[in-house]
């Protein structure tokens, strides 16, 4: 079985010391014990994922303004092109992003199927719009259309503030606004939100398994991975904020069927991303 962790992250050799370093300072006002697990580099989440075991990883890049866009069809060009490098075009999966607010979010989405792209991701926090505002419940539905799944980041961000912008109920008017979306929920939408095991717990909705065990959620998280719908479950590490080996290795021991573990750990993924 192709194992799979669906969710990760990954910055330039330039950009990853910054971004790290201001993530950091954000998170540490709500989670003192958020601590990254590598430089944040692309060659260091591929040295992680293969010591853990995973042979695919998707790069989830995120959109923070409208034009970013532009950013997205150069990686999915340099990752075909062989540019990232053989190891990077042959196991990352890839994963774009678009801003709601990007007034030709259409023709852009067109385009980046057109490159390859295999799911989008949607962090409400970092694109500072809700997850059921009219603009992204647009976007959502063009993605939907196009046949592309969304994982989404969902529950609150160590890195904001008060606000909540992708709490389970937003993710229930998300469902009945947009009918047929395959929508991942990352994180289960359970920081800050334990009513996700009463608005979402059982529901055809993925969810990804990503968490913070600095942020007390480990009960809720482990009560989705042994009674939600298997076909739903999907890994994500959420590296560079977690290491794929040890979040692997604490989600097995929860005492999961071979059925779950295989489901989540990539033959879930694999569907829902059409995998050869």
């Amino acid at each position: 079985m192709t194992r799979i962790d669906l969710h990760a992250h990954a910055f330039s050799a330039h950009t990853a010391p910054k971004v790290i370093a201001t993530l950091l300072t954000l998170a540490h006002r709500a989670c003192p014990g958020f601590a990254p697990h590598g430089d944040g580099t692309l060659p260091d989440l591929l040295r992680a994922e293969a010591a853990a075991g995973f042979d695919r990883v998707a790069v989830c890049n995120i959109a923070t303004r409208p034009e970013h866009h532009a950013y997205m069809a150069r990686f999915l060009t340099a990752l075909r092109s062989g540019a990232m490098g053989e190891e990077a075009a042959r196991r990352v999966i890839p994963c774009v992003s678009l801003h709601p607010h990007d007034p030709d979010a259409a023709a852009h989405l067109k385009t980046l199927v057109a490159l390859g792209a295999r799911m989008v991701k949607l962090h409400p926090y970092s694109q500072n719009i809700p997850l059921d505002d009219p603009a992204t419940i647009r976007l959502l539905a063009l993605i939907r259309d196009a046949g592309l799944p969304v994982l989404c980041h969902t529950g609150h961000d160590v890195t904001a503030g008060e606000d909540d912008f992708a709490g389970p109920r937003r993710v229930v008017n998300v469902l009945d606004r947009v009918p047929g979306l395959r929508l991942i929920c990352a994180h289960c939408a359970a920081w800050r939100h334990p009513e996700t095991l009463d608005l979402l717990l059982g529901r055809p909705v993925g969810v990804d398994l990503a968490f913070q065990p600095a942020t007390g959620v480990e009960p809720i998280i482990q009560r989705f991975a042994l009674e939600h719908p298997l076909e739903h479950l999907y890994f994500g590490s959420d590296w560079p904020w977690a290491s794929p080996a040890e979040h692997a290795a604490r989600i097995a021991s929860w005492g999961l069927p071979q059925d779950r573990q295989d489901a989540l750990f990539g033959a879930n993924a694999a569907r829902l991303l059409a995998l050869p």
